[in-house]
């Protein structure tokens, strides 16, 4: 997800250069467009990339620096519900509530859906690696 970072420190930029230059009838003082600039650096640190993690206790996903993250226990995850999803443009990206669960996605297209034993949680992210996912979860379930 390089580009919403991007994108956001881009209209940052050019909000501090209308500030610098004194563009508009009312420009903006400097201190607006530092700040402006600086906050949408902060909004765009947590989100620039999502990273999919799987350690012998949990599978976890997270955003960015880490600060938005799902994490579901290994042992309560249900891998003959296991599928690959495809999500459709209008879904959305970032930290998302659906009909099928709660999902992190940083892009349209394919997700991996696995939902725990107790039917209540679910591991759903936006990737195109779900197959090479679930291979690794059955592995360190084996264990």
């Amino acid at each position: 997800m390089y580009w919403f970072p991007l994108l956001m420190m881009g209209i940052a930029a050019l909000v501090l250069l209308a500030a610098y230059m004194g563009w508009g009838s009312k420009p903006a003082p400097i201190e607006v467009g530092f700040f402006i600039f600086i906050f949408f650096g902060l909004l765009s640190l947590p989100f620039y990339k999502l990273t999919i993690t799987v350690t012998e206790h949990y599978a976890l996903a997270s955003f960015g620096v880490g600060w938005i993250k799902k994490r579901v226990l290994i042992k309560d995850l249900d891998l003959s519900t296991a599928e690959i999803v495809k999500l459709p443009w209008y879904a959305g990206i970032g930290y998302r509530w659906g009909s099928q669960g709660t999902f992190l996605n940083t892009r349209p297209g394919p997700a991996l859906l696995i939902k725990t034993h107790n039917k209540y949680d679910e591991f759903f992210v936006g990737t195109k690696n779900g197959p090479e996912i679930i291979k690794v979860i059955e592995q360190v379930k084996t264990i």
